[in-house]
């Protein structure tokens, strides 16, 4: 009887060490974290433009947390664009202020503060409003560089893309390509809106690099010579 209780207790020993083993295990194992996402901020611009037009673009931001100031160098080719204003972005309809300042010629450094407040998630901090003053044929890289984000704590890291954009004698407007700024480029742009035709590069009247109903509205000025 002694040797069948000594038996069962090494089985009951047995089983609370596999049972100890799978709980440390179970208790240790590593659970997958969730990565970060990378906050990026790019400049997105119109990939065509016409000479002596206007044209806007956006420097556009993903993902970010807890942002509370920013401060980023725009530099662009000033023989061919000229900058005439930065104005306020926005992330989760919060407005981002901007300043800007020249620091020399085709170079300007934004700053833009929360003051004591956060935002987090993706938008635009600001928005470029430029004139074309190179002629067809000429093109001019759009860089952003010397980026710092900044939270209340610590700074945020971020990975930081310009863009470019082709002069071209593209006449604003001019949706369907024939020369003239007239009621069937409304028409035009509006088969691309919703998905007929593929888009042409007079269907952006505005300039925002995004063609959709803002730019019938622009066409209908141009038509009636409001602009």
């Amino acid at each position: 009887m002694g040797d069948v209780m000594r038996m069962a207790m090494r089985k009951a020993m047995k089983i609370l060490a596999i049972i100890t083993i799978v709980a440390l295990l179970l208790g240790g194992a590593a659970v997958p974290v969730s990565a970060t996402p990378e906050v990026t901020v790019s400049i997105v611009a119109p990939d065509e433009v016409a000479t002596d037009s206007d044209f806007t673009a956006n420097v556009n931001i993903s993902e970010v947390v807890d942002l509370n100031a920013a401060q980023y160098d725009i530099s662009f080719d000033n023989a061919v664009l000229r900058l005439d204003d930065v104005t306020s972005g926005q992330i989760d309809s919060t407005e981002i202020p901007a300043m800007e300042s020249e620091i020399s010629p085709g170079t300007y450094t934004v700053v833009q503060s929360l003051l004591l407040g956060t935002v987090s998630g993706s938008g635009y901090l600001a928005v470029l409003h430029f004139h074309v003053i190179g002629s067809e044929g000429d093109s001019s890289a759009i860089d952003i560089s010397n980026g710092i984000l900044s939270g209340l704590e610590a700074e945020i890291e971020a990975t930081w893309i310009g863009d470019s954009v082709d002069i071209s004698s593209v006449l604003p407007g001019d949706a369907n390509g024939d020369g003239f700024v007239n009621v069937l480029d409304i028409t035009k742009v509006a088969r691309i809106i919703i998905g007929l035709d593929d888009e042409t590069p007079g269907a952006d009247a505005n300039g925002d690099g995004v063609v959709n109903v803002l730019d019938i509205t622009k066409i209908a000025r141009i038509i009636i010579g409001l602009d």
